[in-house]
């Protein structure tokens, strides 16, 4: 067979350029220290790579936000723990101030430090972070979200929101809690209906533990008065009515017992003590207090004078000091809850971290350049070049007059 000179010239010069290009591959592959350059290197592996780098890129963004919630979470926690304190010394000064042998200047004393605690409560309700956003605003982190009017009493300007940041697939944490949830919906320390004390009639000594509808289906809302009357041989009764004119008779009268529950309306009302022929409360619907109102409360108490004598102004004082416990109980749970979504961040951190080091660990097993292997190919790939280029040229330089 014959082989035109032509053809034996694009022979020579196509293996050299394949060879040349082999040889420049590897090189680049020791280069970078990796096999995999482009999808030609290997198609599925090259898939495979692109979805642990997505997988990488993902990890990393929640793990960014699981940074993002946990300084915020931490913050929150933080206020909250201050909070706790004041409400115990809150709740410590109330009792105090129930002493029978303070003076009415000794009072206004503990006033004094009740409100400063309140404004203390106020402040951090108003609390602020570092870029200046309202923590307890919930979506109105620009906006103040506690507002005292002139005559004391607050109000909430923010709104329910609680920002999410997304931890993991499917997995979404709240990063805050709104403010009002906090400080204005402590749950009314007497259940579902509150008494009204300071329009009630009370010449013995009682008090409205708990209220509670125990059967919504068979409850109408509305005000209801609990009325102690003579039985007609002067013991006492008691009988509860509506607010309609004339007033509804929801519970007979009947003798009154203190271990007994008062079952009307799909409700049942735990009573406790001694009341007497004559003594009514008006019980309202009212299932949460605020902690503001209530330290009001106790305050004007403190400092009118002879402000906590009588039974009307007892029972009104027990209901302050009631709701203090409640504030206590629902601020603990608030900030159990905050610790709970910490710990679980750090659940979703570690996690991360575990997929981080397995994804690494396939990755580099995929791309990772065998340097041995690699290094091997080279020499091979040069040696065959440089034979091919020497046998081309000496080959190319033959001819006749050589043989002549």
């Amino acid at each position: 067979m014959r082989i035109a000179t032509n053809q034996f010239y694009n022979l020579n010069t196509t293996n050299l350029l394949r060879l040349q290009s082999d040889t420049n591959g590897t090189l680049q592959h020791l280069s970078s220290g990796k096999k995999i350059h482009t999808a030609a290197d290997d198609p599925v592996a090259s898939i495979v790579l692109e979805n642990l780098k997505q997988q990488s890129q993902q990890i990393n963004q929640y793990k960014a936000n699981i940074n993002l919630a946990n300084n915020r979470l931490s913050q929150q926690e933080g206020r909250l723990g201050e909070y706790e304190n004041l409400i115990m010394n809150s709740r410590d000064l109330i009792v105090q101030g129930n002493d029978g042998a303070l003076s009415d200047e000794n009072k206004g004393a503990l006033a004094q430090d009740l409100r400063e605690t309140r404004d203390a409560i106020l402040a951090l309700a108003n609390n602020q972070d570092e870029s200046g956003n309202f923590l307890f605003g919930g979506y109105q982190t620009g906006t103040k979200p506690f507002i005292e009017d002139p005559n004391g009493v607050v109000s909430y300007q923010g709104d329910s929101g609680r920002r999410e940041a997304i931890v993991a697939d499917g997995i979404s944490i709240p990063v805050n809690e709104a403010g009002d949830r906090i400080f204005m919906s402590v749950p009314n320390a007497s259940g579902d209906y509150r008494a009204d004390y300071a329009n009630a009639t009370m010449t013995g000594e009682w008090f409205v533990e708990n209220t509670e509808v125990v059967n919504p289906g068979a409850h109408t809302a509305g005000d209801f008065s609990i009325q102690f009357v003579d039985d007609g041989a002067g013991n006492v009764n008691v009988q509860v009515v509506d607010d309609a004119t004339p007033p509804n008779t929801l519970l007979p009268s009947q003798p009154f017992d203190a271990t007994v529950p008062l079952s009307f309306n799909g409700m049942e009302v735990q009573l406790s003590g001694h009341p007497e022929i004559g003594d009514a409360v008006t019980l309202s619907g009212q299932s949460e207090v605020d902690i503001f109102s209530t330290l009001k409360d106790v305050i004007d108490m403190l400092e009118t004078p002879a402000g906590l004598v009588g039974n009307v102004a007892q029972a009104q004082y027990a209901q302050a000091l009631a709701d203090m416990g409640e504030t206590m109980t629902h601020a603990s749970v608030i900030r159990a809850e905050t610790g709970n979504y910490l710990k679980s961040l750090d659940t979703y951190q570690a996690q991360h971290e575990n997929l981080e080091l397995v994804a690494a660990s396939a990755q580099s097993t995929i791309e990772d350049l065998d340097y041995a292997k690699a290094i091997s190919d080279f020499e091979k790939q040069s040696m065959a070049m440089t034979a091919v280029s020497q046998t081309f040229g000496k080959v190319s330089g033959l001819s006749l007059f050589n043989y002549i």
